[in-house]
Order: structure tokens, then C-alpha cells, then sequence
């Protein structure tokens, strides 16, 4: 679907329907804080997190979205219940809301419309930040700063979904040390989920539960 004007954009997240996919809650253990690490731009990806919201009772999302873009209409929306979509619409053809990479959709902007009217929702961080010029040559400074915005902003009183690209979710990394990874070494250890054909969240132990589709990545 091609969207070219906020009325659409704004139509679309109040026509999204969801999914209701099973999980088995007990299975996973999330002590506060989940990764779940997605293929960008899976369609049922907003319904597997609504899903493990509602079940394991939290209270906060993170997304892999830029802060200096996405934070100040996130904590918009918190505070009145609706979102700007004139003022997304009038950043620059630049802006990562534009990118149409999967990270930022008509999904996520009804997830937390949902979460938001059923009382289930507290705190929406913006993770990620733009990408700094030049570019590092190491994936790791990007993940080391993810991980480090999202601790410094989490309010630990609110159990937190953290929603990012597969690879960022990684705890058995060989490569480097992922976001999940530097998360687990200061908050002594998240759980979290890979999505695959069926969205799995994963606790440290190796147990799974099965929550819905996709593919993790960065």
C-alpha cells in the first residue's frame, strides 16, 4: 500500500485489525524487560507484540526509532491520546518515518493506540538515534548506544517490550557484543525472543514459547 498524505496515514492505523495470535506466557519468564527481535516489516509483528503485552502485563514499548526524530511525538501521544501525523508528515523526505524499511508502520502506530486506550501503556521510548556522519565501521558503537539510551530512559517500574531487528536482540553473539548483550550485562539479564517463522521468545535457559511469524534481522 502507498500512502501519500497524513489523512491516509491516519485512516490506515484506524482501519488496522488484529490478529489474535497464542502464547504461552508461562513459558517465557520475562523478568521486566523482553526483547523481541523482528524481521522489519512482517505484517503480524504489531499483533505477536500485543499479544505478549497483554499476557505478560507490561507497561513500556522501545522501538528501533530514531529519538531525535520519533521521542517528542511519542511522549506527544502519551499525553493526549493522539498522534500528529501533519507534523510526521512535515519532516523531511529524509526522515527516517519515510525510509519504508518495515521499522516504523501503520502497525506500531495502532499498537500503541491500542495499548494506550486499554490502559496498558505508560512509557514509549524512541531507542535508536540517526545514523551520525561519517558512519562508524563497527556495528557495535550503534549497539552500544541503543542500549545505553534505553537504560537511561526506561523507567524500571514499567515491564518493557523492546522491539528491534533480530540481530540487535542476539544474547549468544560471536561477532560482538549486541544491544541485548551490553542490556543483559548492566541489567543483569533480559529475556529474548527471535522471530521466526513463528514469532519465539526465548528465555536464557533455551525454553520457548511460539507467539507468532517473521524472521529476526537488524
Amino acid at each position: 500500500m502507498i500512502i501519500s498524505s497524513p489523512e491516509e496515514f491516519a485512516a490506515a492505523v484506524d482501519a488496522y485489525r488484529f490478529v489474535e495470535l497464542p502464547l504461552d506466557a508461562a513459558a517465557i519468564r520475562a523478568p521486566g524487560l523482553l526483547f523481541v527481535g523482528e524481521s522489519h516489516g512482517v505484517r503480524e509483528n504489531p499483533d505477536a507484540l500485543y499479544s505478549l503485552a497483554v499476557e505478560l502485563g507490561t507497561r513500556a514499548v522501545a522501538f528501533e526509532w530514531s529519538h531525535e526524530e520519533m521521542q517528542a511525538p511519542l511522549d506527544a501521544f502519551l499525553r493526549t491520546g493522539s498522534f500528529d501525523f501533519d507534523g510526521l508528515w512535515s519532516l523531511p523526505p529524509s526522515a527516517e518515518f519515510f525510509c519504508g524499511d518495515g521499522r516504523i508502520t501503520t502497525g506500531h502506530f495502532a499498537l500503541l493506540d491500542r495499548l494506550r486506550r486499554e490502559n496498558r501503556l505508560d512509557q514509549v521510548i524512541a531507542s535508536d538515534r540517526l545514523d551520525p556522519v561519517p558512519v562508524p565501521n563497527d556495528w557495535q558503537v550503534r549497539d552500544r548506544e541503543m542500549a545505553e539510551r534505553l537504560l537511561a530512559e526506561w523507567d524500571l517500574r514499567s515491564p518493557i517490550l523492546v522491539l528491534v531487528g533480530g540481530d540487535h536482540a542476539r544474547l549468544d553473539a560471536t561477532d560482538g557484543v549486541t544491544m541485548a548483550m551490553v542490556v543483559a550485562r548492566e541489567n543483569r539479564g533480559p529475556t529474548t525472543g527471535r522471530s521466526e517463522s513463528r514469532t519465539q521468545a526465548r528465555a536464557p535457559s533455551g525454553q520457548s514459547s511460539e507467539a507468532g511469524p517473521s524472521d529476526g534481522e537488524a
